[in-house]
C-alpha cells in the first residue's frame, strides 16, 4: 500500500470502523493532550480546522482557545486553489461552506499577520517524521509552505504511520498529538 489513494482509504476505512464512543474518547484524550501542551499554552493566536466526522475532532480546542486565544479557522476561497484564515468570535460564526466543510461565514475578518500562532494541520495519517497524508487537495501544503509559525498535528494513535511516501514539497509538522502519545519531531 504506496500510492495516496490506497492509503486515504486505507485510513477512512479504520476511521469508519471505530465505534462512536471509541471515536469521542480518541478525541478527548488527543484534544487535552493538545490543550495541555507548551505550544497551546504559550501560543496567542490558534489557526484550527473545523473538524468533519471523518477527522480527529477540534470542538473542544476551539471552544477552549475562544475563551483565551485569537481563534482562526480556513475558509477555501471560491476563486482558486487557495484557503486564508479568519477570525471566529464563536462557533456562531461558521457556516456550512464548501466542500460541506464549517469554515467562516463572509463577514468574518481575514488574518495574515500569524505572529506567536501555532496551525492545527489536519491529516489522514502522520509518520513519525511529521510528514503527513492529507485529503488530496493540497490546500494545507500551499498554507504551510509560507507559514513561519509552529505546525501541530492531531492522529489517532491507530491511524499513526511508520513512513509515508511525501513529496518534495510536503512540509512536516513539528508535533503529533495522538490519544496515546505525543511525538516531537527532529528537524
Amino acid at each position: 500500500m504506496t500510492d495516496k489513494k490506497t492509503l486515504r482509504k486505507h485510513f477512512k476505512d479504520i476511521r469508519s470502523g471505530m465505534s462512536l464512543s471509541e471515536r469521542e474518547q480518541a478525541d478527548k484524550a488527543v484534544q487535552q493532550a493538545l490543550l495541555s501542551s507548551r505550544e497551546y499554552k504559550d501560543c496567542s493566536m490558534v489557526l484550527a480546522y473545523v473538524s468533519s466526522d471523518i477527522e480527529v475532532s477540534t470542538a473542544e480546542i476551539i471552544s477552549e482557545a475562544l475563551k483565551c486565544k485569537t481563534v482562526l479557522c480556513p475558509r477555501c476561497e471560491k476563486s482558486g486553489n487557495v484557503m486564508h484564515f479568519y477570525k471566529i468570535e464563536s462557533t456562531d460564526d461558521l457556516k456550512e461552506g464548501r466542500f460541506g466543510i464549517f469554515e467562516p461565514d463572509e463577514n468574518c475578518e481575514l488574518c495574515s499577520d500569524l505572529e506567536n500562532a501555532v496551525c492545527i494541520v489536519p491529516a489522514l495519517s502522520y509518520d513519525k517524521n511529521g510528514y503527513r497524508l492529507g485529503f488530496g487537495m493540497g490546500f494545507y501544503d500551499r498554507f504551510l509552505a509560507d507559514f513561519k509559525g509552529l505546525k501541530l498535528g492531531l492522529c489517532y494513535e491507530n491511524c499513526l504511520s511508520e513512513s509515508l511516501v511525501h513529496d518534495s514539497y510536503d512540509i512536516p509538522v513539528d508535533k503529533i498529538f495522538t490519544d496515546k502519545d505525543i511525538y516531537t519531531i527532529n528537524k
